[in-house]
């Protein structure tokens, strides 16, 4: 019986070996599979935390004593669109005021149900330039050449914007951020006064025109940005934006 005690671990240890290999095979591909079958866990864990901090934010825009409850036609598309913005960029602070809006007694009529679906349209420059636009309205010049001749006038060009453009990621795509916001009825291009023509020699005919505009809000535009666009700048939707687009800097 001796040789039985020396046989039988060795005995063992040769039988065990295919199984420790299989299950350290096995035991790494769960470890494989779990990458896969957990990460949607990982990122619903993310999204709760995110979650979070919006509502933080938001909990602070309104007084405990002045919560009501959202309508969901207002609720509902905003926590839609706050799935696809950048949770520091000046889209998502756009939602949650209207959120704050949509849940305070003494604001809610602010809260208009288009403006979310409004905000889901917006690129963060288009914001950025409502930011600005509520606090003021900008001066914007244009020249026209005139031929006499035909009577006719050449294209406007653009000869001064004092809208400050270097804050913008793509700065180069002013006027089409205008013509959008124009089509949503929230700011556009007006001019202000009479043409001014201009006049040269002798004897004196004119050449062309200049024309003085503002860039500036509409009347639905004001009621969007009381509601959703914030009265203080933070730095974050300048830089931020412009990180996140390198190449538009």
């Amino acid at each position: 019986m001796t040789w039985l005690k020396e046989v039988l671990p060795k005995l063992y240890r040769d039988l065990a070996q295919p199984a420790t290999r299989e299950v350290g095979e096995a035991l790494g591909n769960a470890v494989k599979v779990a990458r896969f079958a957990l990460a949607p866990i990982d990122y619903l864990a993310a999204q709760h935390q995110r979650w979070e901090r919006f509502l933080e934010r938001l909990a602070k825009k309104v007084p405990e004593e002045r919560r009501i409850e959202a309508h969901p036609q207002i609720a509902g598309p905003v926590f839609a669109g706050l799935q696809y913005v950048e949770e520091t960029g000046i889209n998502a602070e756009l939602f949650i005021n209207l959120l704050a809006r949509a849940i305070d007694r003494e604001r809610v009529s602010e809260a208009h149900p288009a403006f979310a679906q409004i905000i889901s349209q917006l690129s963060p420059d288009e914001a950025l330039i409502l930011f600005r636009l509520k606090q003021q309205p900008y001066v914007f010049r244009q020249h026209a050449v005139y031929h006499p001749d035909s009577n006719t006038f050449e294209p406007r060009t653009t000869t001064d914007n004092e809208f400050p453009l270097h804050e913008l990621v793509f700065p180069e795509n002013f006027g089409l951020y205008m013509d959008h916001l124009h089509s949503l009825n929230l700011a556009g291009i007006w001019q202000e006064g009479n043409q001014e023509p201009i006049m040269e020699g002798t004897p004196s005919r004119q050449t062309g025109v200049n024309i003085r505009s503002l860039i500036m809000v509409e009347s639905f535009g004001k009621m969007f940005a009381q509601a959703c666009v914030p009265d203080e700048l933070n730095p974050q939707w300048i830089e931020g934006a412009k990180d996140a687009h390198p190449h538009g800097k």
